[in-house]
């Protein structure tokens, strides 16, 4: 009699999986798949005014734009240094994060959108005033910045003449040549490394020769540098121009290329011009980009419940089949007695 019960129970457990399978063999996928423009590597997009270029490969891929004539800003303070070599400035020391450059034109609408800035060989640029350029191979060669806290009419070498002026009237600012004498000493092979300090606390440049000469004496006549609002300015590879001065700082400005790109990722939306896109790769080497966003979620959102059904039954099957296996076996266990 319990093995009898037992069959029956094996019987529907053994049923129940077989129609539970059968239930997978028979159920169709739903497709994901809304109508769009199909676009393939190096293929070109206008969107909002802006042409971007579709790049693919292996399944992803991104979109970019170049603005060829894009502007940059970028600022330094009042009182800070900067180095000059091979005809250039940059912020010292060691060409620190102060005056990075940032794009405050030619930008592109979109969310994510990121954008780096490339810029083609320096070209040739002098600051304007007196004064000889510092040996771009000389080390140890810096200026200091100094803006007059006057209005520009009657600054005289940087140094304020009267009391606080308007920031919008201080049109120059000075640039007052700074040495490093441990770099230079370090470069001259003639001297030694360090000075020696004699009376009266002066200081002196010994040379290898065993002659001594006062540091004063040693060291170039400093340059001292004028420059204006307008002129052009060598700054980081740069030919930028001085576009304003206040009390606090300087701003340059100049143009260059501007690169942004935007990812491309299947099932996510991307935005061109204002306009959401779908991404789809029905192939590694093409993208098919839908503005049905809404009819591509609906349709996702059917395949997921599709998926979920289909572990569901498969869930069944396995629990059923197990359950079979657990009472055959227990329909034979020995008894005692």
């Amino acid at each position: 009699m319990q093995r009898r019960a037992a069959a029956i129970y094996v019987v529907f457990f053994v049923v129940v999986a077989i129609a539970a399978y059968s239930l997978t063999t028979v159920a169709e996928e739903p497709s994901v798949s809304v109508e769009g423009e199909s676009y393939a590597q190096g293929d070109p997009i206008t969107a909002g005014g802006t042409q971007w270029t579709v790049n693919i490969a292996d399944g992803s891929g991104n979109v970019s734009s170049t603005n060829d004539s894009a502007r940059f800003t970028t600022s330094f303070s009042n009182n800070s240094s900067l180095a000059f070599q091979n005809g250039m400035y940059r912020p010292a020391p060691n060409d620190s994060s102060e005056g990075a450059g940032t794009a405050s034109t030619g930008t592109t609408s979109g969310a994510g959108t990121t954008g780096t800035s490339t810029t083609g060989p320096s070209t040739s640029a002098t600051t304007s005033g007196g004064g000889t350029n510092a040996s771009s191979s000389t080390p140890g060669t810096e200026f200091r910045v100094v803006i007059p806290n006057e209005s520009a009419g009657s600054a005289s070498g940087g140094n304020a003449s009267g009391g606080n002026a308007s920031a919008a009237n201080v049109s120059s600012f000075t640039l007052h040549q700074e040495f490093d004498t441990a770099a230079r000493l370090r470069a001259d092979p003639a001297v030694a490394d360090t000075t020696l300090s004699g009376a009266n606390d002066t200081e002196y440049v010994r040379y290898r020769n065993g002659t001594t000469q006062t540091l004063e004496a040693y060291l170039p006549e400093p340059t001292t540098r004028n420059v204006s609002v307008g002129d052009r300015f060598p700054y980081r590879n740069n030919s930028s121009q001085v576009e304003s001065i206040n009390t606090s700082g300087v701003t340059l400005a100049w143009r260059a290329n501007l690169t942004r790109s935007q990812e491309l990722a299947a099932g996510e939306n991307v935005t061109l011009g204002g306009t959401t896109y779908v991404a789809q790769f029905p192939q590694n080497d093409s993208v098919v980009l839908s503005q049905n966003v809404s009819g591509y979620q609906a349709e996702q959102a059917a395949l997921e419940h599709f998926n979920d059904r289909m572990l569901g039954l498969w869930g069944v099957v396995i629990i059923s089949l197990f359950a079979a296996i657990l009472v055959l076996a227990l329909a034979y266990l020995p008894v005692r007695g």
